[in-house]
């Protein structure tokens, strides 16, 4: 649908500085979205929103119209009201673009915006509820800019670079040597892993915590160190492929914890979509199990919260467990 709608390309000028999409199918999802969260749209949004003309504005509500008409199931989706002077959602309406315009979408770009972290170009909303955040919300991560773009290159182009990482268990920062293949993020923070040529295994690095990062020079090589096993040499892959632990999937099977009442579990069921099976599944790479279960509250330590507080539990505990136990190959 991209191509098709994509009519027409902005100038790179001082419009294209705001940020915004020019084209059509931007404009399409901006309709679909202020129709199904607002209930209305008029061209007047249009216009001021994308920074274009009356008569392009019209050209799109007309494009608008015809998708909807040959969309499955036929709809109407909007209707105008010429005392409003505003198009309003009918009942039937569906929309056009479903992943923009589902809840999940809706209420992440709703907490951007409550955090001002939501950029203008991505910000649709016309009516805005009253936001109250309950939760949290911890400082920014001191991320280094060329610390980042350096790990991004030595990812992209498989090399090993030196960095320098702040310890929380020594005085001294330490300096290693890493080949990096994949980001990981564990629910607050970012994560770099990479193979580590100084302790001969993958691991995981705090991307905050690296204040320095070389420019990358040299391509990746293979590991060879000492085999305490065979009195020999042994030699290691350093790539993503050679990551057993990263590339492991572990499925994740939850379910209400049954020492609530049923009609809590019946409620958790419904919360998390469990209706008809019971359970819930979810995948992780191994090399993030630790985070998944810390972010899931599923650890040892969680155990002693009260059931009111540790309402979903592992039906394959014990499969986890296992798995988490079981070495890298």
């Amino acid at each position: 649908m991209e191509s098709n709608l994509d009519m027409e390309n902005h100038d790179g000028g001082k419009n294209a500085v705001k940020g915004n999409k020019w084209n059509q199918t931007r404009r399409l999802e901006f309709i679909d979205f202020r129709l199904g969260c607002d209930g209305r749209v008029n061209r007047k949004d249009i216009v001021e929103f994308f920074n274009i003309s009356v008569p392009q504005a019209s050209l799109d509500m007309t494009k608008y119209h015809e998708l909807v008409q040959d969309a499955f199931p036929p709809r109407k989706n909007l209707q105008y009201d010429r005392h409003l002077k505003v198009y309003l959602k009918t009942e039937d309406y569906k929309p056009i673009f479903p992943k923009l315009c589902c809840p999940s979408t809706y209420l992440n770009d709703l907490l951007s915006l409550a955090q001002g972290d939501l950029i203008d170009s991505r910000n649709y909303f016309g009516f805005i509820p009253n936001i109250g955040l309950a939760a949290f919300y911890p400082p920014r991560r001191n991320i280094n800019t060329e610390v980042l773009y350096n790990i991004l290159e030595a990812i992209r182009t498989r090399k090993a670079v030196h960095v320098t990482y702040l310890s929380l268990t020594s005085s001294k920062n330490a300096d290693h040597l890493i080949a990096p293949h994949g980001l990981a993020y564990d629910g607050m923070r970012w994560h770099i892993r990479a193979y580590c040529y100084d302790r001969h295994s993958f691991r995981d690095y705090v991307l905050s915590r690296i204040i320095k990062c070389a420019v990358p020079a040299i391509l990746a090589p293979n590991d060879r160190f000492p085999d305490p096993s065979n009195n020999g040499f042994r030699e290691v892959g350093t790539s993503g492929k050679d990551d057993n632990d990263w590339n492991e999937v572990v499925e994740l099977v939850l379910k209400p914890n049954p020492e609530l009442p049923e009609a809590a579990r019946k409620a958790i069921e419904y919360d998390y979509g469990m209706v008809g099976k019971g359970t819930i599944s979810y995948t992780c790479r191994k090399a993030l199990l630790f985070y998944a279960l810390q972010y899931l509250r599923l650890t040892d330590l969680d155990k002693a919260l009260p059931p009111q507080a540790r309402q979903i539990v592992l039906e394959n505990e014990a499969e986890i467990l296992r798995r988490m136990s079981r070495p890298s190959s």
